[in-house]
């Protein structure tokens, strides 16, 4: 029987690991939270075992460890970064009232044209894919603080996947179908200085939700990785006061 607990899933983004998510994961230990931050299948290890599992396989890592919080709290919050902010709209669609509030930080929701009109198609759809296995992740654009920096490469891959950002593509496709079916409160956040997903993108979200709570905020000094940039404490601040006003 689950007691009366508050609990989170708090889920890292493509290549990354749960370190990325430290900062805030404590943050809610530290508020009383039962906190569960899975490494999701094929990270953790290298490119060739990230790049042969798809985003079933990383979402099939947040439906276990969402039955396993479970046993153990009766409110369940989510927090996802990039790619896991995916994955929890995956699971808002699915879960219903079992999730109380999400809180979804640089959802890759709307990409650069940069990457969604040239660099993605120029590769998926011609012989270059092949060709470039994978690429070398940018590290400077990702964030912008050298100390969080630092933290970015030491716990996630160096190179990034094309079939890997492929899945992440499908998963983008699958969560849109169904993006009506969300109807907990969201909180938005996005770094104004992402390179990689275009802060418009929140407004996106916003529009096609059924959710009558949709908080949007951007922070002016972080890039993509939001747990890891100059407004860490601050992301981590805003996300607590959200899930302690539901």
């Amino acid at each position: 029987m689950a007691i009366s607990q508050k609990g989170c899933l708090v889920v890292h983004g493509l290549t990354g690991t749960p370190a990325n998510v430290a900062f805030i994961t404590q943050a809610l230990e530290a508020k009383g939270y039962i906190v569960k931050a899975p490494l999701l299948y094929g990270h953790g290890k290298d490119v060739t075992t990230l790049a042969n599992s798809t985003w079933q396989h990383w979402y099939g890592s947040v439906l276990h460890a969402h039955r396993e919080l479970s046993k153990t709290v009766e409110r369940v919050f989510y927090v996802g970064i990039s790619m896991g902010g995916l994955l929890g709209l995956k699971l808002a669609q699915e879960l219903g009232n079992s999730l109380k509030g999400l809180a979804l930080l640089g959802v890759p929701w709307k990409l650069r044209p940069i990457f969604s009109c040239l660099v993605i198609p120029s590769v998926r759809y011609t012989p270059l894919r092949f060709v470039i296995e994978s690429t070398a992740k940018n590290f400077e654009k990702s964030v912008l603080d050298p100390k969080g920096r630092e933290l970015y490469r030491e716990n996630s891959l160096a190179r990034m996947p094309s079939k890997a950002v492929f899945q992440m593509e499908d998963l983008a496709r699958e969560v849109k179908k169904g993006l009506k079916k969300v109807s907990q409160p969201l909180l938005l956040i996005h770094g104004l200085r992402d390179h990689l997903a275009d802060p418009k993108g929140m407004l996106d979200i916003k529009k096609r939700v059924s959710s009558k709570q949709v908080d949007v905020c951007m922070m002016e000094h972080s890039a993509h990785v939001l747990t890891l940039d100059y407004d860490h404490q601050e992301v981590a601040k805003k996300v607590l006061n959200f899930f302690e006003s539901l």
